[in-house]
């Protein structure tokens, strides 16, 4: 029986009672045992409409719930992101493919033209546990595989984050900008007097509001516009940072 249905009999019953008791006054016994008959049945419609009402309000209680537990999932020009119900676990992939071709005229035959598959990554980023994030970027570009990013950060509050792995070195602002979002597929000639990606440990964080931005570590060491080999094994280190003043 649906609500609709049970609404109806329990707004029809009673006209019929009424009816009916005043149709022969002279069986007053017939007609109390009838109206006593009928309020029985009113009163198990309305036990059901009751049930009926209450199952509906679960349904719609556990969809709510159901809807509040299901990841959630995003796709935008920056990626596609999958996160969990509550935010506190999320992974994030998105991809970069920059192409260039070089075309030397008048070079009186010298081998200089070409084309070149400049980067090529499946970037993976993602956060577990609501404090700590991750980031995961092989290179496909070149003559060989090589991990330019794999790094993890322990997030204690906004004024400290701990990052340990592969990442770039606080130093050239430039280089710390993303490849995704730069200009040209190469960078000035500055970038080659920093170093690039290296192996080690970082503190870094936003203070007064975001106003200043800092960030210093301890590094394997490598050479300019060079990146680290995944491994150190020396007792010569680097120690390098920064600090950003915004307005």
């Amino acid at each position: 029986m649906t609500l609709k249905a049970a609404t109806t009999i329990l707004r029809i019953v009673p006209l019929i009672a009424v009816l009916f008791a005043g149709s022969n006054a002279t069986h007053a016994d017939e007609r109390d045992d009838a109206i006593r008959e009928l309020r029985e049945q009113i009163r198990l419609l309305d036990q059901k409409l009751r049930v009926l009402e209450r199952k509906s309000e679960i349904k719609d209680e556990e969809s709510v719930a159901a809807a509040k537990a299901a990841p959630k999932v995003a796709v935008t020009d920056k990626g596609v992101t999958l996160t969990s119900a509550d935010g506190a676990n999320s992974i994030k992939l998105r991809g970069l493919v920059q192409f260039d071709s070089r075309v030397f005229f008048g070079d009186n035959g010298i081998v200089n033209n070409g084309f070149v598959l400049r980067r090529a990554r499946i970037v993976s980023e993602g956060t577990f546990a609501k404090n700590y994030s991750f980031q995961v970027v092989p290179e496909f570009s070149g003559s060989a595989f090589t991990l330019i990013d794999a790094n993890v950060t322990f997030a204690a509050s906004k004024a400290l984050q701990i990052k340990v792995g592969k990442f770039k070195t606080p130093v050239g602002y430039e280089l710390l900008q993303s490849d995704s979002w730069s200009f040209f597929n190469e960078r000035s000639l500055a970038t080659n007097l920093v170093p690039n990606r290296d192996v080690g440990l970082q503190v870094g964080g936003d203070l007064a509001e975001g106003t200043i931005t800092y960030a210093a570590g301890v590094f394997g060491g490598v050479s300019d516009a060079a990146s680290s080999s995944n491994s150190d094994f020396d007792n010569d280190k680097d120690v390098a940072g920064r600090i950003f003043f915004t307005p």
